[in-house]
């Protein structure tokens, strides 16, 4: 028997041998499919970090330059509201002339005109009273007008109200009061 143990032990040491070989070429074939899986995943994590930080980025921007607009709305809406309001005032002060340089404004004014005899003058609401008899070469109507005068002549009316003259200079206007108020 010992014939036959010999070849059993050496079938049996054989096959641990055979066994060894696959188990540590099975481990070999494992460590490097990890190591393949492990550089796989490496790879992904580093494709979709650099996707995140490049849409973060984007996003970034793209808010940055939100409040950027945001920010230079609201600056140009104060500045239209601050320039609307001087052109307010203005309106104001032309309508609350003293009497006397209103009277001087309306004099002047008419004496460049070609006024004719039937042209009919409407004053000044506030300045009616105290100008109705004053003779400026053409009829005083008791019709007024809230600022400035105006002249009706036949079915033409020429508005020389101040807040229509104002209105017509409106943009000549906002560019001189933007360059004054807002020097850089």
């Amino acid at each position: 028997m010992s014939n036959l143990e010999n070849i059993i032990n050496e079938i049996l040491e054989d096959a641990k041998r055979e066994s060894e070989e696959i188990l540590s070429k099975a481990n070999q074939e494992k460590e490097k499919i990890i190591e393949t899986k492990i550089d796989e995943a490496n790879q992904e994590k580093d494709t979709i970090l650099k996707k995140a930080e490049s849409e973060a980025k984007s996003a970034y921007d793209r808010h940055i330059s939100q409040v950027t607009l945001k920010s230079r709305d609201n600056a140009l809406f104060a500045k239209q509201e601050v320039i609307d309001d001087v052109i307010q005032k203005i309106k104001d002060k032309l309508k609350g002339l003293s009497l006397e340089d209103y009277k001087k404004y309306l004099s002047s004014n008419l004496s460049k005109m070609n006024l004719q005899k039937d042209d009919v003058l409407m004053l000044q609401s506030d300045k009616y009273d105290s100008l109705k008899d004053e003779d400026f070469g053409a009829k005083i109507s008791q019709e007024t007008v809230e600022s400035g005068f105006c002249i009706k002549r036949g079915n033409v009316l020429i508005n020389n109200d101040f807040s229509s003259l104002v209105d017509s200079m409106k943009d000549e206007l906002e560019v001189e009061i933007a360059k004054t108020l807002f020097k850089k």
